[in-house]
């Protein structure tokens, strides 16, 4: 064999090597492709099943019936953890929901007291960004306002926000023009935020609760929490079953429009079935006293809760 010819044959082995290794790289980096790819659709099923579940948390239907007496208790200006978390314990040892209108900027502070809320099949309302009075600030204001806290409470709960509690209860035309929600007012107000007493709170409820009413309280102060625990198995040993408000408008077949305000949803078969009228009004000087008497009484529970004081619910029964 000559030189030339050998040379030949050690660049053809040569050559045949660099393919092998070349081939045996390529086949390695598709295998690490094909990992990533089935780690990827692994994810995205673990991510749906995720969503699937809270889905089936948040909108499983309450054990009850129109002929149930019904009651939709209700919280504003939260969350606030210390005492949100001591309200949600309760319902959830006695079955119960309840309906949480929410300020926007807080809700970051206390995003697990709101996703542990919303899988008890409890509804996230809106209570404005940051408890602006809706009548004071102009279209694109009670815009911002909405869709802010619409934005902070959809990335938690995966769900838009579908009703709304106005600050103060305040509602003019403008208002009723641009919200995209039912308003939800009341027709039971425990009165929590002026006396933070427990046992006025737990007797302003008691005595006044009837089949088919909305409750008003606060889930920031411990007093709140102190007459739920209280309250709550009472009423379900009486019978009554707590859901949230729009299940209980559902129940009662009340259809829900944007832009109309509802208080209470009785039994057909008594008057007031459904009402959108107040029933309970107060005059602009007498809801103006009120509001400066409950803005008065806040500043030691600003101080306990690091609220600032547009945190706090002036709770007139109803402002025109």
């Amino acid at each position: 064999m000559n030189k030339k010819v050998l040379k030949r044959m050690i660049c053809i082995v040569i050559a045949a090597a660099l393919l092998l290794i070349s081939a045996g790289c390529g086949g390695k980096t598709d295998g690490e492709k094909t990992s990533e790819n089935q780690t990827d659709k692994a994810t995205g099923n673990n991510t749906s099943a995720l969503a699937q579940t809270t889905a089936e948390t948040t909108t499983k239907k309450i054990d009850a019936s129109p002929d149930d007496k019904l009651i939709a208790l209700t919280f504003d200006d939260g969350p606030y953890s210390p005492v949100t978390e001591r309200i949600l314990d309760v319902l959830e040892k006695n079955g119960a929901r309840a309906t949480f209108f929410v300020v926007g900027n807080r809700v970051a502070s206390y995003k697990s007291s709101v996703e542990r809320a919303a899988k008890l099949g409890c509804e996230i309302g809106s209570h404005t960004y940051t408890h602006q009075n809706l009548t004071k600030v102009g279209v694109d204001g009670i815009r911002s306002q909405l869709e802010k806290t619409n934005d902070a409470v959809s990335k938690i709960t995966g769900h838009d926000i579908t009703v709304l509690r106005p600050p103060e209860g305040a509602v003019n035309d403008t208002v009723r023009a641009n919200v995209n929600y039912p308003l939800v007012l009341w027709s039971v107000d425990s009165k929590d935020w002026k006396y933070r007493n427990a046992e006025k709170d737990y007797n302003n409820v008691v005595n006044n609760v009837f089949d088919g009413c909305i409750v008003l309280m606060h889930d920031l102060y411990p007093a709140t929490a102190d007459a739920v625990t209280k309250f709550v198995p009472e009423l379900v040993a009486k019978g009554y079953k707590f859901v949230t408000f729009s299940e209980l408008m559902e129940l009662r077949g009340v259809k829900l429009e944007n832009g109309v305000k509802y208080f209470s949803a009785k039994p057909k078969n008594q008057a007031g079935s459904g009402e959108t009228t107040a029933d309970k009004a107060v005059s602009s000087t007498a809801a103006a006293t009120t509001a400066t008497t409950a803005a008065a009484s806040t500043t030691a529970a600003v101080a306990k809760t690091g609220t600032t004081s547009t945190d706090i619910d002036a709770n007139v029964d109803y402002v025109e």
